[in-house]
């Protein structure tokens, strides 16, 4: 299982949230209105994963979304098990990506 605010702390995010890809919310770190933000993210993931399978190009993997404010990276497994972490200085993106790809391959 991962352990959200480990993965926050070593990644500097400001702040990150678990939950499923029917957008339930099973724990958040330093998140306002984390239940909406846990069903929003659900609905773009679940969204994506449509597209995905409807041209062919295999199962989600990752979602990024980027903004001049910021940006929100989210994850999900083969169980449908989905973490994101959010953060508001995008020159982090990478260190993101390859920390939840990290995660995400073990």
């Amino acid at each position: 299982m991962i352990d959200l605010n480990t993965l926050v702390e070593e990644t500097g995010a400001e702040s990150g949230l678990t939950f499923n890809i029917d957008g339930i919310l099973l724990e958040s770190v330093n998140l306002e209105y984390d239940g909406n933000v846990a069903a929003m993210i659900g609905m773009i993931l679940k969204m994506c994963l449509e597209m995905s399978e409807d041209v062919n190009n295999g199962d989600l993997k990752q979602v990024m979304i980027k903004n001049k404010d910021g940006i929100v990276v989210a994850n999900k497994d083969e169980q449908d098990n989905c973490v994101a972490l959010l953060s508001k200085d995008i020159s982090k993106m990478g260190l993101l990506l390859r920390k939840m790809d990290t995660v995400f391959n073990n």
